[in-house]
């Protein structure tokens, strides 16, 4: 068959054209929208995309009408502005960990997991308002309270006021789980998928173009009717900078403290395990006997524990963004390894088997016998 808008071939069963996007009627799935266009409103439909493409004058006449035949869908009436919105969220991420790493003073692992938090979180809340902009609502909606609910009902299920149904004990939330089987299908999407895998459809309906709103919005309806569309830009970026700023605020907190800590103790228990590792790979050597095979104490120093790994990347203490540096003792007692470590960022100490040694105490004794790779 062709496609009674740009004249392209297309399967009998496609839901819609591949080359502009128009919906195939003929489908069974989309026998229910043939109520809300009319062979006028679909030649007016067809004038509207002809100079949308910018006055293509490339055209097929099939059964006596005239078609235009353009070449590519014209990008800049998609109605989600997917790459801005995304664009914007990786340069406030990134910006965030430079932030952490230069300012704070955070480690890279930290600094990136703090950014990695922010992206995830501001993400999904571009998902959702992305949603509500496709059903016809400001982006700014899922910040009403009651209101947000009316309007992602009405997205839903063509009836807002239906939210109210979730202050029905038990039947509340089986209704529940039935709109976001529903939110699914009224963007061509599997229903059951939306359900158990919302984390990924949701994202496929909120920044896919072919994603198309099918449902019976009232608000929709209205909104279409005047010609307009959303303006996705400002939402995406008034979110990102709100929640870029409550991450910032939140970086001065009590926890981050406790964070830091958590951070700092894992790249010393990795330092002491690349160590350990190496040790008993045979990839250190010794200026007097062999740390494997030879009884004694060996000593495996550091003054930067970025140079101990392959990565260029830095390892910073949490604390404070000073190097850790330290030592590793290995005590051979016929052929059996025993591994004790002290580090410190110059100003908190960690260590294995020694209490109360302050920062300037980190240090091989006088005599030690010196291991290197």
């Amino acid at each position: 068959m062709i496609c009674p808008r740009c004249g392209a071939e297309m399967s009998s069963e496609q839901r819609y054209c591949m080359k502009c996007g128009a919906l195939n009627y003929d489908h069974p799935d989309n026998q229910q929208m043939k109520r809300y266009i009319t062979d006028s409103e679909l030649d007016k439909a067809n004038q509207e995309y002809q100079e949308s493409a910018g006055g293509a004058s490339n055209t097929i006449e099939i059964g006596g009408k005239v078609y235009v035949d353009t070449p590519e869908k014209n990008k800049k009436s998609t109605y989600v502005d997917t790459r801005v919105q995304l664009g914007l969220l990786t340069f406030f991420a990134i910006a965030l960990a430079v932030l952490c790493y230069v300012l704070f003073h955070y480690s890279v692992w930290l600094s990136l997991a703090v950014a990695l938090v922010y992206f995830i979180i501001t993400f999904y809340l571009l998902v959702y308002i992305s949603i509500y902009m496709k059903g016809g609502y400001s982006g700014f909606v899922p910040l009403v309270p009651f209101y947000s609910q009316y309007a992602y009902y009405d997205i839903a299920v063509g009836n807002g006021w239906k939210f109210l149904f979730l202050l029905i004990p038990v039947f509340g939330i089986f209704y529940f789980l039935y709109v976001n089987y529903k939110l699914g299908k009224v963007f061509g999407k599997n229903g059951w998928s939306t359900l158990f895998f919302p984390f990924i459809l949701l994202p496929i309906i909120a920044f896919s173009d072919r994603a198309i709103y099918q449902g019976d919005g009232k608000r929709y309806k209205r909104y279409v009717d005047k010609g307009k569309r959303r303006n996705t830009m400002l939402p995406a970026f008034v979110y990102s900078v709100a929640i870029f700023l409550v991450f910032y605020a939140l970086l001065h907190a009590p926890f981050m403290d406790t964070l830091k800590e958590y951070f700092f103790l894992s790249d010393v228990d990795n330092i002491y395990q690349t160590i350990r590792s190496d040790v008993e790979d045979g990839v250190y050597s010794c200026r007097e006997g062999n740390v494997t095979t030879k009884d004694g104490i060996y000593f495996i120093s550091f003054d930067d524990a970025t140079e101990l790994f392959t990565l260029p990347i830095p390892v910073r203490s949490s604390f404070n963004g000073n190097p850790i540096r330290g030592y590793v003792r290995v005590e051979n007692v016929q052929n059996k390894l025993t591994f004790y470590y002290v580090m410190t960022d110059g100003d908190k100490v960690v260590s294995s088997d020694t209490t109360n040694i302050s920062a300037s105490e980190v240090k091989v004794p006088d005599g030690a016998i010196l291991c290197e790779k």
